[in-house]
């Protein structure tokens, strides 16, 4: 217990102490302190009439539930000292007082903080209080009658005496109603600041959680018709908002990313275009067919958002290199029987890398048509771990784990049960284009190698190059940028937002982009007199012949 001199009462308690006991210049006695209290209806009664019962006046009050769920800020007034110690101990023994200036740890013997889904059970007041004791305990008390939840509540005697505002969240709009009856039958003076859907922008109610907030402003972008699959993301909200509030934490420890509200702003954004496109309003990007030898046809396919998906189509099988996400997967399936294609011909899906936008359709393909998927042997693990840079030992790994459960849980990426790896291929060159040949596969008349990235851009990156056709499949490497449409840009800005860098190690991947580019203007060279055009085939915009960017000029450039 300490003690401050009386002509300087402190707002609150300090840091370095719990509570804080003063005497004022005419004699009475002041305690700042902090106190457990639950997230749930009727626990502001409870400690509101406990410490009237026990003669201390609430002076100063301050509860929000998105900051401490299970703390609130108190000043009271007390005739003595010892009264004073006396409600110290009482608390002290009830479990109210925290031991130390944190929010209180989890205990599993205590009620989970509960989600908020019903945005019409809210209710946002300014609520004017004679100036006597117990009158806090009588509002209280009104609000338990009507199972009404404090999430947000501030009072302050010295700046505006017997005013209270104060948040509740109720079960339903009848709720709220029969709580705004009795209010005005207790003659109590009262605004109505905030109600329900009607209220305005759900940004000024105060008291909801991260998670709570971003999914009342996904509801209100949504189409009606994707309603249920909120739905569905609300009933995984706690597991989605243990991520979010992941993010927060490890995004505020790095000086380069984004305030929060960016961030949540563009998490929602990425949710709302993706979630929104999907059912009657998914539309299929085709490009193709592109002859690309003797026996196979090439096609892109490119869903409202993620990354591009080509499939190699030949008389014996279709075969797919990387998918979109996997929350397009049935509208795909639908599509592709409606526009000449079947779903279970694709035999196998060769995956470039483990990302969402990439590796989405591999689990179902497999589950519905025992699709084969091909994938670098860690890229088990970065599903396993949740975490697209696991293992890499980056400054962004922490981050990156809070990255990929968002992404995954809101675009419903699911791991393959059995992913395999890639045959060695006698006689091929332990490294090509400096990057480790880890073996091939054939497709039709086409000889395919993978390539071992180095780790710049994800954990378990892979390229597929058929250097006799000149084609590259290299997921987020090569982007052609000046092919993205406005929709494409926007898309791709929103995870570049959501972490100070997409890549694992960005000089690393820097370094693999000139090592490609050098590697393709070199092969374009050999493939000429032949006749051949080298192509990319990147993750996201349009796939381009390699002439086309002038890479071998501008090597010679850089040479003289």
């Amino acid at each position: 217990m300490t003690h401050s001199t009386p002509s300087a009462p402190s707002s609150g308690p300090s840091k370095d102490h719990i509570f804080e006991l003063f005497r004022r210049p005419d004699g009475s006695w002041c305690l700042d302190l902090r106190a457990h209290m639950l997230d749930r209806p009727g626990e502001l009664a409870d400690l509101a009439a406990f410490l009237a019962a026990n003669n201390a006046n609430v002076e100063r009050f301050y509860y929000n539930r998105s900051e401490h769920a299970r703390l609130v800020r108190l000043r009271v007034g007390c005739d003595s000292a010892t009264v004073s110690g006396a409600l110290m101990d009482q608390m002290q023994r009830m479990g109210r007082l925290p031991l130390q200036d944190t929010t209180p740890p989890t205990d599993p013997a205590l009620p989970e903080i509960g989600t908020i889904t019903d945005q019409d059970g809210l209710l946002s007041l300014k609520v004017t209080l004679a100036d006597r004791p117990g009158t806090l305990a009588e509002l209280a008390e009104v609000l338990r009658n009507h199972d009404a939840n404090v999430i947000h509540m501030t009072y302050d005697g010295d700046e505006a005496p017997g005013l209270v505002r104060i948040t509740v969240a109720t079960s339903c709009p009848d709720q709220v109603a029969a709580l705004l009856a009795e209010l005005n039958q207790s003659g109590l003076h009262f605004h109505v600041q905030w109600q329900g859907m009607d209220g305005g922008p759900i940004d000024r109610v105060i008291g909801l959680s991260a998670v709570e907030q971003f999914l009342f402003r996904l509801k209100t972008i949504l189409p009606p018709d994707k309603l249920d699959r909120l739905k569905t993301l609300m009933k995984s909200s706690d597991e989605m908002g243990r991520a979010l509030l992941d993010f927060r934490r490890e995004s505020g420890e790095d000086p380069e990313s984004m305030a929060v509200s960016e961030v949540f702003s563009n998490i929602l954004h990425l949710a709302a275009r993706s979630i929104g496109k999907t059912g009657n309003n998914f539309v299929m990007r085709l490009t193709g067919p592109l002859n690309v030898s003797k026996e196979v046809d090439l096609y892109m396919l490119a869903c409202p958002t993620g990354g591009n998906a080509f499939l190699l189509r030949t008389d014996a099988e279709d075969v797919l290199i990387d998918t979109g996400y996997g929350l397009y997967y049935s509208d795909v399936c639908r599509w592709m029987q409606c526009h000449g294609f079947d779903p279970a011909r694709i035999r196998r899906a060769y995956v470039t890398h483990p990302d969402a936008d990439h590796a989405g359709w591999a689990a179902p393909l497999q589950e519905d048509f025992g699709t084969r998927v091909f994938m670098h042997q860690d890229a088990s693990q970065v599903f396993a771990h949740e975490n697209r840079a696991h293992n890499t030992g980056t400054r962004l790994q922490a981050l990156n784990i809070s990255f990929t459960r968002l992404i995954t849980r809101l675009t419903e990426l699911r791991p393959p049960n059995v992913i395999e790896g890639f045959d060695p291929i006698p006689g091929t060159p332990e490294t090509m284009g400096g990057f480790a040949v880890l073996g091939g596969f054939q497709v039709g008349d086409i000889s395919f190698l993978t390539l071992e990235s180095l780790g710049g851009h994800v954990a378990g990156q892979v390229f597929f190059l058929a250097p006799d056709h000149g084609l590259l499949f290299c997921g987020d490497y090569l982007i052609d940028v000046s092919s993205l449409s406005e929709r494409d840009k926007q898309t791709l800005s929103i995870p570049k937002y959501l972490m100070t860098s997409t890549n694992s190690d960005s000089r690393v991947f820097s370094r693999e982009m000139k090592m490609l580019r050098r590697f393709m203007a070199e092969l374009q060279k050999q493939l000429v007199p032949q006749g051949i055009t080298a192509r990319v085939c990147s993750g996201h915009g349009g796939l381009y012949a390699v002439e086309e960017m002038g890479w071998a000029r501008k090597q010679e450039d850089t040479k003289e």
